[in-house]
């Protein structure tokens, strides 16, 4: 993942990366934070990764309920299967105003990319579903 952002020439300067736990303390365990330091004076991209169903059993509640309330449920059951399977969950926490174009640009371009990796979906609280290709899966707001 962090080839990936590198690799992408998002900014003009490479950004500052840090993982948690790192590499080198981690041992066989995954990593649960990663974050992205992109710019002076701009709050960084934090990814936290979760991978016990307990600890985000929650948030996937959440997703699925979500679908429920938007009386979406029957159309998109093949999609609450996929939730209710879900593995691990990645949440991307981002300054939504203060974040550069550029930011933005890689944010969207990893969400696809994780997507795609990992066989997953991107999940927007209050606004739908999206494939790896950032495409409308069910949409939960006009």
């Amino acid at each position: 993942m962090a080839h990936f952002i590198e690799e992408g020439a998002y900014f003009e300067s490479p950004p500052r990366l840090t993982v948690a736990p790192s590499s080198s303390q981690a041992g066989d365990t995954p990593w649960t934070e990663l974050k992205i330091e992109y710019q002076a004076r701009k709050r960084p991209v934090l990814l936290h990764r979760e991978d016990n169903a307990k600890e985000f059993a929650e948030d996937k509640q959440e997703a699925i309920e979500e679908l429920q309330h938007a009386a979406l449920a029957k159309k998109h059951s093949a999609l609450i299967s996929r939730l209710e399977d879900t593995r691990q969950l990645i949440v991307f926490e981002i300054d939504s105003e203060g974040a550069t174009e550029d930011c933005w640009e890689m944010v969207d371009n990893l969400e696809g990319w994780i997507a795609r990796e990992w066989k997953g979906l991107i999940y927007v609280a209050g606004e739908g579903f999206y494939d790896a290709d950032l495409k409308p899966l069910c949409k939960l707001a006009g």
